[in-house]
Formats: structure tokens, C-alpha cells, sequence
């Protein structure tokens, strides 16, 4: 991605939001992923989660997860998660600060579970919390699933441990990397709209 030298701060923000609607339907893209830092009892939590669904209105980002993981009650404790995305061909960065809600038995959690794959529903089958021990790498899932998908039916079981989870995007720091000079600006959001700065990088 070239950067215009007049290019304009609204025209940064929509760029966006185009790279995170294509990331959430093609897992190619490199915004198809994004780190989610959380706050734990031994210092901040990363780790990687998958973009599932983008609401461009309400400036929303979706991703699921086991209910039982431990990064639900870190969210709990967390004030503002950060988000960390990276495009490595496109040298951009985003970095993200978001309010937390969760979906375990709303419309939107029905919505999410109903497009989500048979091959991701199987890990909501474990008997297992994130986290747990194992006797061996395979111990995770019963053995029926050891390399085989669950049917339509049996995925259904693992409903109950299936968390969607928004993030309202409070505030976006976009940094652009460039060796003729780079370029950053922030968008803090509010009700109806945003006020975009550059800032130094």
C-alpha cells in the first residue's frame, strides 16, 4: 500500500475498515488474525485469536472462544483490551483499544455459532478446559476425533462451551512503516464518529 503525501485522515480510517471486513472473510489475510493482549495475575496475556465477524456501523470486531479459557475471566479484569494487527506486505500496523461484551446464549451468539465450521465447532467437544493438563498431545478431543471432523448433530454438544465475544473499538493507532519517512495517527471514537490526529511515530 502506497501512502499519497496529501492523503487524508477520514480516507486512513475507511482503509481500515475495508482490511478488516477483508480479513474476516478471506484467512489468507493477514488481518484474518490479531493479537489480543488481556491483563493476568503474572502480567499481560497475549495471544492469537481469529477475526470471525465485522460490524462496520457499530464499530464492532468478533472473535469466539472455549467458555471456559482463562483469557474470559482475564477480559473480565481487563480494562480496554488491547488488539494488535499486522500486515507485513502492506507495512501497516494497527493497534486497538476496545470495550468487551460477551454472547453465550443471545441472537449473536446463535448467529456466530451457526456460521462457524465443523472443523472449529470440534474443539468445543473437549472434555478438557484450555489450559488443562494432558497425558498426551492427543488427549484433548475423544478418540472417534482423533483426525476426524464430528458430525453436524454431534458438533452440536459443544455448544454450551461456545463464548462469542465483541470488541467495541474505542480507539485505533495506525502506523504506517516507510524508509522515506513513517506516518502514524490516531482515531479516538466516540458516539457519532471520531476525531483523527497524525501524531509522531
Amino acid at each position: 500500500m502506497e501512502i499519497p503525501e496529501r492523503i487524508n485522515l477520514n480516507e486512513i480510517e475507511s482503509e481500515c475498515w475495508n482490511l478488516l471486513v477483508h480479513g474476516c472473510l478471506k484467512g489468507k489475510e493477514p488481518f484474518h488474525t490479531f493479537v489480543l493482549a488481556t491483563n493476568s495475575e503474572s502480567g499481560v496475556d497475549l495471544r492469537t485469536v481469529v477475526l470471525r465477524k465485522v460490524d462496520l456501523i457499530n464499530r464492532l470486531i468478533f472473535f469466539h472462544t472455549d467458555i471456559r479459557s482463562q483469557k474470559v475471566n482475564q477480559l473480565r479484569n481487563t480494562n480496554q483490551p488491547g488488539i494488535l494487527f499486522y500486515d507485513p506486505a502492506r507495512r501497516i500496523q494497527l493497534r486497538m483499544k476496545s470495550e468487551v461484551q460477551f454472547h453465550s446464549d443471545d441472537e449473536t451468539a446463535n448467529q456466530i455459532w451457526k456460521e462457524t465450521r465443523i472443523s472449529a465447532r470440534k474443539y468445543y467437544l473437549s472434555g478438557k478446559s484450555p489450559g488443562d493438563i494432558l497425558e498426551n498431545s492427543f488427549d484433548s478431543l475423544p478418540d472417534h476425533l482423533h483426525g476426524f471432523d464430528p458430525s453436524e448433530e454431534e458438533s452440536e454438544s459443544g455448544r454450551e462451551n461456545f463464548l462469542a465475544i465483541s470488541l467495541k473499538i474505542t480507539q485505533m493507532d495506525w502506523l504506517f512503516l516507510c524508509s522515506q519517512g513513517h506516518k502514524r495517527a490516531i482515531y479516538n471514537y466516540k458516539e457519532n464518529g471520531f476525531v483523527g490526529n497524525w501524531i509522531n511515530p
